[in-house]
């Protein structure tokens, strides 16, 4: 019997992929596939007064409510905030989570940032996908998986991001909202209106489509060699 496909979204930080793809992943939910969010850091040194112990606490559990809102099953690496680095040691610890997870679709941060960590997790799970996916590499006896790689749009992502794949999220905008707002950061506290920014981008986009709201995708430009015999 074959598996049920899979979405696995990747992020810097807790909240960096739950409000860029957060819609989309419950849309695949909604149509029958597994979820997962991997957080390689918790975002723990971003509170203007809490220490980095005491926010980290407060992130995970926010990331669990979320991922519970969206369907997914959460998952979180060790790694600190501010200090990621594409190093073998992490790319072979999340290459060897996604052959456990077995994803048909993996979703991280764009290549370029103004945040170090989120360049550093294109580059982790870039590699990680790749490693996963090539039945030579050895981790821990599981099975090679292919999936296919997209990267969301950011706000602290813009440059050079071009969408290429658009989701149309109009149903899942309600619930998704909730979701989003189980991090305080989705509720306004800290100053920057996240929900704000998310929201009016799948609108813009919606309006593109001739919808009410949709998400963007970029991917590599490979990718965007589509066959056509006639168009």
């Amino acid at each position: 019997m074959e598996q049920q496909p899979c979405l696995v979204t990747v992020g810097a930080h807790a909240a960096d992929q739950e409000f860029t793809a957060g819609a989309t992943l419950l849309k695949h939910v909604q149509a029958g596939w597994r979820a997962h969010t991997v957080n390689l850091s918790l975002g723990e040194k971003g509170h203007r007064t809490l220490s980095a112990a005491d926010y980290a606490a407060q992130k995970r559990d926010e990331a669990i409510a979320c991922a519970n809102a969206l369907g997914a099953t959460p998952h979180f690496l060790p790694y600190r905030d501010g200090e990621l680095a594409a190093n073998e040691a992490i790319v072979i610890e999340l290459a060897t989570l996604l052959r456990r997870l077995q994803p048909t679709v993996v979703i991280t941060h764009w290549r370029h940032s103004m945040h170090a960590d989120h360049e550093a997790c294109h580059q982790i799970t870039k590699a990680a996908v790749f490693r996963a996916a090539i039945r030579h590499f050895d981790l821990d006896g599981l099975p090679a998986k292919y999936a296919r790689l997209y990267y969301s749009e950011n706000w602290e992502d813009t440059e050079g991001f071009v969408p290429y794949w658009y989701v149309d999220v109009t149903a899942q905008m309600q619930p998704w909202e909730a979701a989003f707002k189980s991090f305080a950061i989705g509720r306004g506290e800290g100053g920057y209106p996240y929900w704000d920014w998310y929201h009016a981008r799948t609108r813009q986009h919606g309006i593109k489509l001739g919808v009410q709201h949709a998400q963007a995708f970029a991917v590599e430009p490979r990718d965007m060699w589509v066959r056509r015999e006639l168009l």
